[in-house]
């Protein structure tokens, strides 16, 4: 299983759409558009059509968090089924998000 991400622009905003599996051997292809972010204020990670993450894509929803704060960007996720939002408050991603962008935690 593969992965691919789709994008949309509007005005200032992108929005990323996962679709697939975002694994060890798929999260190259999600890094690879870290360098589209940095024009943006707004960055939406859509993950409706997420079928499968591991921790190698943890880790890159992690790096994408803090590079959304180096760059002033508010980071934004939607789309979460139940498994990968459980999964993400079990982690910490919403904890770290919140704590990053100055949300009372």
């Amino acid at each position: 299983m593969g992965l691919t991400v789709q994008k949309e622009i509007q005005d200032q905003s992108l929005t990323l759409y996962i679709k697939g599996v975002l694994d060890i051997s798929t999260a190259h292809v999600f890094h690879a558009h870290f360098n589209e972010i940095g024009n943006f204020q707004v960055l939406t990670i859509d993950f409706s059509y997420l079928e499968f993450i591991d921790s190698s894509g943890i880790g890159e929803i992690i790096d994408l968090i803090y590079l959304s704060q180096e760059k002033n960007i508010k980071l934004v996720f939607k789309g979460m089924n139940d498994f990968t939002n459980h999964l993400f408050e079990t982690v910490g991603l919403y904890e770290i998000l919140k704590s990053i962008q100055g949300e009372v935690v």
